[in-house]
C-alpha cells in the first residue's frame, strides 16, 4: 500500500484483526499516556447532535507516542453505524474503520484493564451481567488480566440467553450461570455489569463486603453504591455531559455533577499510570464507572490499520494532489471557444 494511501475498512473487514491480549495492552499503554500527559481528549470529549430520526455522537483522541489521532462517529437510530477516522498527527488521513467490533473489544479490554488495576490479590470468582456482543469478549479479557482468576458468574434478563453464551465461550475460566443479576454478584468479589437495562438489576445489598464493582452499562445499576462504595473511579473526570449509569443517577436525581465531582477519586488514567493509588486494603468496597473514551477506540484502530495495510484489505485510495488537467493532441473543435 502506497504512503498517501487512505483506507477503509468496511462492516466485518476488521474483525478479528486484534488478538485480546493485543488489546489489552493497547488499551493499558493508552491509559497510561492519558495519565501522563492528560491532554488526550477532545473539547468536548463527547459531542452530541440529534435529528428526528438519529442520534449522532463524536468522540476524539489523540495518541502522541503513536503519532496518530482520530474520531469515533456513532449513529444510534434506525441506520446505526460505529466508524473510526483516524489521521497522523499532523492532519494526514489514513483511515476510514467500520469500529463496531473493535468497540465491543476496546469495552471488554478496558473492563478487564479496570479489574486488574482495583480488584484485590487472590479473586477467584467474577461475575459478568450480560450476555451479548460485549461480554463475548470479556472471558478472554478477564482470563489475561487476572491470572487467578477460576470462575465467571454470568447472568442477564434471558435465562437462554446466558446458557448460550456459557455454551459458546468455553476457554480457561469455568462459566456459571446464574438465575439472576443478584444471584450471580453475590458468588463474586468482581462484578462487572455490560447489560442495556433500563433499570438498576445490581443494587449496594447484592454486593460482597469489599467487592470491585466495574459499572459499564446504561442504567443497570442502582444509585445506592455511591454510599457504598469507599473508593470511587471513573475513567474520564468530566461529568458535563454524562452518560451510562451516571447520566441516569443524574437524570433521577439521585446525584449532581457537583456531588459526583466531589466523591470522585483519581481517575483511571493516573493508576495506570502509577501516579496515583487505586484501592486501599482488601476490605475496601470499590466502585469504578466507565463511560468509554476515544483513546481506547483509537489505540485498537491502530492495531487495525497497521494490520490490513500489511494483509492488504479493505479499500485504498490515493490522496495525493491530483495532477494538473492538460490537453493532449489537437483540441476537439468543441472546445475550442472556451480557450480565446
Amino acid at each position: 500500500m502506497d504512503n498517501d494511501d487512505f483506507l477503509i475498512l468496511r462492516a466485518g473487514e476488521a474483525e478479528g484483526l486484534v488478538a485480546p491480549e493485543e488489546a489489552l495492552d493497547a488499551v493499558e499503554e493508552a491509559w497510561k499516556e492519558y495519565g501522563q500527559a492528560r491532554q488526550l481528549l477532545s473539547d468536548p470529549p463527547s459531542l452530541r447532535l440529534a435529528t428526528p430520526g438519529a442520534q449522532f455522537r463524536v468522540k476524539g483522541a489523540v495518541l502522541p507516542d503513536s503519532g496518530l489521532a482520530g474520531f469515533r462517529l456513532l449513529s444510534e437510530g434506525e441506520a446505526a453505524r460505529d466508524w473510526f477516522w483516524m489521521a497522523d498527527i499532523k492532519g494526514r488521513p489514513l483511515a476510514l474503520i467500520e469500529a463496531s467490533w473493535l468497540r465491543s473489544l476496546r469495552t471488554a479490554s478496558t473492563a478487564a484493564l479496570a479489574a486488574k488495576l482495583l480488584v484485590p490479590p487472590g479473586i477467584t470468582q467474577a461475575a459478568v451481567i450480560g450476555a451479548g456482543r460485549i461480554a463475548a469478549h470479556l472471558p478472554a479479557a478477564l482470563a489475561l488480566a487476572l491470572p487467578g482468576l477460576a470462575t465467571l458468574h454470568v447472568a442477564a434478563r434471558r435465562a437462554e440467553a446466558v446458557e448460550e453464551f456459557c455454551a459458546t465461550h468455553k476457554g480457561s475460566l469455568a462459566l456459571q450461570p446464574a438465575g439472576s443479576p443478584a444471584e450471580a454478584a453475590s458468588r463474586a468479589g468482581l462484578v462487572i455489569t455490560l447489560s442495556s437495562a433500563e433499570a438498576p438489576v445490581i443494587t449496594a445489598a447484592d454486593l460482597q463486603p469489599g467487592a470491585t464493582l466495574v459499572a459499564l452499562g446504561q442504567a443497570d445499576v442502582d444509585a445506592d453504591v455511591l454510599g457504598w462504595a469507599g473508593a470511587f473511579f471513573v475513567d474520564s473526570p468530566d461529568f458535563s455531559r454524562p452518560g451510562g449509569n451516571l447520566g441516569a443517577w443524574i437524570a433521577g436525581g439521585a446525584t449532581t455533577e457537583m456531588a459526583l465531582a466531589r466523591k470522585v477519586g483519581p481517575d483511571l488514567g493516573l493508576v495506570a499510570a502509577g501516579l496515583a493509588p487505586g484501592r486501599g486494603d482488601a476490605s475496601q468496597n470499590v466502585l469504578a464507572v466507565l463511560q468509554g473514551m476515544a483513546i481506547g477506540d483509537l489505540a485498537l484502530a491502530a492495531l487495525a490499520w497497521r494490520k490490513a495495510r500489511l494483509r492488504r484489505l479493505g479499500l485504498r485510495f490515493g490522496l495525493g494532489e491530483a495532477p494538473s488537467a492538460r490537453f493532449r493532441g489537437p483540441t476537439p473543435r468543441r472546445n475550442r471557444s472556451l480557450l480565446r
